[in-house]
């Protein structure tokens, strides 16, 4: 073993958390409640001078509360080997589902150790992953429950996106995408977000939106009626993805029988190893698979789009749609997200955090 891998092995892995507030461009409305901020946890991970970065955004309807998390982020990493062997320890401990860590704790510091892992070997996220480069993935904007005017307002502040996702369950669903088809040649696709709560009434929205050309429909349904599922699909055409109904592989292999592909959100699932499991699984299966995200910064959307080589579709505009980014690097052209070459996330924090 040569000095510098020693070095790093004699070092001891250091992990800490914090609390930030991610502030919206725009009210963002979906059918859970309209808010202007999200809190976020940050996680640092550093070994011999260098440092990984990790985030888990947290909506309120998550029930996370991140100042909890943080209080207690310490007792559930305590006592690691020095060097390479603690960040093994921390892997095996986050995709272990037996330890009772909180999602966004085992997200967040997931991001961060294969950040820091890859600034250590000098490579991209993705090739430490083994996921192919990403190939015409169409990144999706995303264009909250609102009046028509701010949407269109929303519409003209966006540059070179073809694919729009329009959030409904508001008062003005059907008027927006109309107005939305008059303003735009743009593809769309909708998240409902649990919020049509009959048959009769998302079948009766789902042909509508057929009519106008929309793509997929995400969630239109609610948790609890999963087992209606194929019911509503034998009345539609469009395909169902689902987003909160599936939380892990287990809930994919209930429920893949329900659904046309899967919403896959690193918050949700517990990191980018736990994520690659499922994108892998949801492929063979003959699914379809959305990478998205819950309006985090450029962090977590970066960490998402090391995994776009496997997906049909990515909805990771977050960086776009808050005014203070605490992370720099993320950039979009001609409607995708870009993808870097250099070593980790590709990011750099320009905040304090």
């Amino acid at each position: 073993m040569n000095s510098k891998k020693a070095d790093i092995y004699a070092v001891q892995l250091s992990l800490s958390s914090s609390a930030y507030i991610l502030k919206f461009r725009h009210a963002f409305g979906i059918a859970h409640g309209t808010r202007n901020t999200t809190d976020t946890l940050l996680v640092k991970a550093t070994l011999n001078g260098v440092t990984g970065y990790g985030e888990a955004a947290l909506p309120p309807y998550l029930g996370y509360d991140v100042k909890v998390l943080c209080n207690s982020f310490g007792e559930y990493f305590s006592d690691l080997p020095s060097g390479m062997d603690g960040i093994q320890t921390v892997l095996r401990m986050i995709i272990n589902s037996n330890l009772s860590i909180p999602s966004p704790i085992r997200c967040a510091t997931d991001i961060a150790i294969h950040d820091l892992c890859g600034r250590l070997t000098g490579m991209p996220v993705r090739k430490l992953l083994e996921i192919p480069d990403a190939k015409d993935v169409r990144c999706s904007f995303t264009l909250g429950i609102s009046s028509v005017d701010e949407m269109l307002e929303k519409i003209k502040e966006t540059e070179g996106f073809t694919l729009f996702k329009h959030k409904l369950g508001g008062d003005n669903d059907r008027e927006r995408i109309l107005a939305f088809k008059k303003a735009t040649n743009a593809s769309f696709c909708v998240d409902a977000n649990q919020g049509w709560h009959s048959i009769k009434e998302a079948a009766t929205e789902i042909n509508f939106l057929t009519e106008q050309g929309c793509l997929f429909v995400e969630q239109p349904l609610p948790v609890a009626m999963n087992k209606q599922l194929n019911e509503l699909r034998d009345k539609i055409k469009l395909p169902i993805i689902l987003d909160e109904s599936i939380q892990r592989l287990s809930d994919l292999m209930d429920l893949a029988p329900y659904c046309d592909g899967i919403n896959i959100k690193l918050v949700k699932c517990g990191g980018l190893a736990s994520a690659k499991e499922l994108m892998r699984i949801a492929k063979r299966s003959g699914k379809k698979v959305l990478i998205g995200c819950m309006s985090e910064s450029s962090c977590g959307a970066a960490a998402a789009s090391e995994l776009s080589g496997w997906a049909d579709w990515v909805d990771l505009d977050g960086p776009l749609l808050i005014d203070n980014d605490p992370f720099s690097g993320v950039s979009y052209k001609n409607g995708m997200i870009v993808q870097h070459e250099t070593p980790g996330l590709g990011i750099d924090p320009i905040a304090v955090i």
